[in-house]
Order: C-alpha cells, then structure tokens, then sequence
C-alpha cells in the first residue's frame, strides 16, 4: 500500500508539475500544448484551439445581424382607378378592342364621336375634376380661392403620374424636384424664408390656396 501511495504521489506530483510549466507565463504555445497532449487525451491541434469560440462569436454576431436588419420592399403608389382595373373610367375601352374610337367617326359609337388624345372619355382639362371635384375651378370660385397654375390649366399630368409611381400621391418625382421645374432653384431657395428647407410641402399646399403663395397657415387643402 505504501509503494501504491508514493507510486500516486508521483504522478500527482508529475501531473502538477506538467500543469504548472503548461500555465506558466514564460512557457510557449508549443511547449504547452505538448505538456497537455503529454497528460491528456481530445487536446485539439495547434491553432485550432480558439475555433470553437471564434465560431460561437460569429454565430452571435450574425444572428444578430439578422435581426437588425429590415429588407425594404418597393414602394408603387397608383392611382384608383388604374390600381383597380377600372381603365375605362378614364379611357375608351371595349371587350372587342382594346380602346374604343379606333375606328372613323362614322363607325364609332354617336356618343363617342368627341375622342381626344390618349383616347380619354373627356378632355384631360375635365377629366380629373370629374372625380376631384375640390381641385376643380368650380370649387376654387366658390370658395374665393387661388389655383395653382398646373391645376388652374388642368394639366394634372404635369406633377402627376396617371397610372403609378413610386412618389407619395403618384407624383412624376419628389416634390422640391417638380417644384424647381418652373421656380428657379437659386432664386427660390435663397430666400430667407426657404434657406434650410427644402420640402416645399411643409409649407405650401398644391393645389389651392387664399393667395397665390399657396400657404397652408391660411388655408390646408385636403389632399
């Protein structure tokens, strides 16, 4: 029993020993390692001994990048009509053609003998206060207010699309852009009211105003 016990205090006193020069700070990596694979069994290889860890951080990190990050879908805003198939609301169309007044007047429908350009059921002038009756001129002389020019000549098409567009309200681009179409940009932006803003709409309506500023203080027109 007394052999057995110094037989265990010495390997004890080895494997200590073995443990002490492996965490010893003057003791390299390769030293190390072949003191642990001396003493112990599944001590992975050189170099593969922060794999493991390194593969769990990167495990963290991208699961949280994919719980950060948002995937943007493309926005399309259409006009009603269009957006619900109903192209006749505006255009000539048929079961058997696919725009009614393609042929002479003669052969056309009587009541659709007054075709117009684009094939539209009235003139673009008419047409869109059919359904925005509180953009129309009728409505702007009841209620004593300005139009702006575009809407005053009917010519809707000129900021907006009739059919989609990714802009708010289908319109052709972003407001400051369509804006600077007919304001020149380094007389309208120099102002000292203007200087730092740039989204025309914060301040100004579209369509109707008290005065020929459009200014929303004096009248907010329901878009």
């Amino acid at each position: 029993m007394t052999r057995v016990k110094k037989k265990n205090r010495a390997l004890i006193f080895l494997l200590a020993a073995g443990l002490g020069l492996a965490t010893a700070p003057g003791c390299d990596r390769y030293a190390r390692h072949a003191v642990l694979t001396f003493f112990f069994t599944g001590v992975p290889p050189l170099g593969e001994e922060k794999k493991p860890a390194q593969k769990a951080v990167k495990a963290v990190e991208a699961a949280k990048e994919r719980k950060m990050r948002v995937t943007f879908k493309a926005t399309v805003f259409s006009h009603g009509p269009f957006a619900s198939g109903e192209c006749d609301q505006c255009h000539e169309t048929s079961e058997t053609a696919g725009f009614r007044g393609m042929g002479t007047n003669e052969t056309a429908p009587e009541t659709k003998k007054a075709s117009v350009t684009g094939r539209l059921v009235s003139p673009l002038q008419e047409l869109c206060s059919t359904c925005h009756t509180s953009k129309s001129a009728k409505h702007a002389h009841k209620e004593g207010l300005r139009m702006h020019g575009p809407v005053g000549s009917g010519n809707c098409t000129f900021c907006h699309s009739p059919h989609s567009s990714p802009q708010q309200y289908a319109l052709l681009k972003k407001p400051d852009e369509l804006c600077v179409q007919c304001h020149p940009e380094r007389l309208l932006f120099n102002r000292k009211a203007h200087i730092g803003y740039r989204d025309c709409l914060s301040c100004h309506n579209a369509h109707l105003g008290k005065s020929s500023l459009l200014l929303k203080n004096d009248y907010h027109e329901v878009m």
